[in-house]
């Protein structure tokens, strides 16, 4: 799955460095230095999670996550703070911190927090953003643009799943098949209809054709 990841951190080398490494490991990144950048940022896109420096200029990190969660923003923080008193490590819980890290930390360390927070996230939701407006609610096994719901067969929605799920990746013909049939007769010239069909929702571009090989979801 594609994420996308906030940082708001005013060492530029350091924020630097954790754009490309988040970048090299799969993640979208919107880097902030200030947190009235931060905060702009969250205006033109959502994001995933949150990983949040306290001491920046216009803006603490606290304050940030703060007046996230007061619009009644959700979306998972991790604070990255040289700050080791438990007074301010409450404070950051207490606001509706998920996490933290102790600088100076290990970027590894880093990524399996960032890991294990998504992987709570992705537990308590059963929504499943695909782009924008569009979603999936995996209970009831429909696809929605904003509150309308769109028109899928079982078939396009379990291909569309299947994509999502590896998103930049190339889902083979091999596990298309095995996702969408199962035990069942498979029809593999039907494969390419349902790819038709996902394009007409989702634009022509949004799904790779890798030749004899299979697909890639490119949203």
């Amino acid at each position: 799955m594609f994420y996308k990841i906030l940082v708001l951190e005013d060492n530029e080398l350091l924020l630097e460095t954790l754009g490309e490494f988040l970048t090299d490991n799969g993640y979208s990144t919107s880097l902030a230095s200030r947190g009235k950048d931060a905060l702009y940022f969250t205006y033109k896109e959502d994001f995933d999670l949150f990983l949040l420096d306290v001491k920046v200029p216009d803006i603490s990190g606290f304050e940030f996550l703060k007046q996230m969660r007061d619009a009644g923003c959700k979306t998972p923080a991790i604070f990255l703070t040289s700050l080791r008193d438990k007074e301010s490590l409450a404070q950051g819980f207490g606001l509706g911190g998920d996490d933290y890290i102790k600088k100076p930390f290990d970027l590894d360390e880093l990524l399996f927090r960032i890991q294990a927070v998504l992987a709570r996230k992705n537990e308590e939701e059963d929504e499943i953003k695909i782009f924008d407006d569009f979603y999936i609610n995996k209970e009831r096994k429909r696809v929605y643009k904003a509150d309308k719901e769109l028109s899928l067969n079982l078939k396009d929605y379990e291909l569309l799943c299947l994509l999502i799920e590896n998103r930049g990746k190339v889902v083979t013909m091999e596990m298309i098949v095995d996702r969408l049939w199962k035990n069942e007769i498979a029809n593999i010239g039907s494969i390419r209809v349902y790819i038709t069909n996902l394009k007409k929702i989702f634009g022509k571009d949004s799904i790779f054709n890798i030749r004899a090989v299979g697909y890639r979801f490119e949203k």
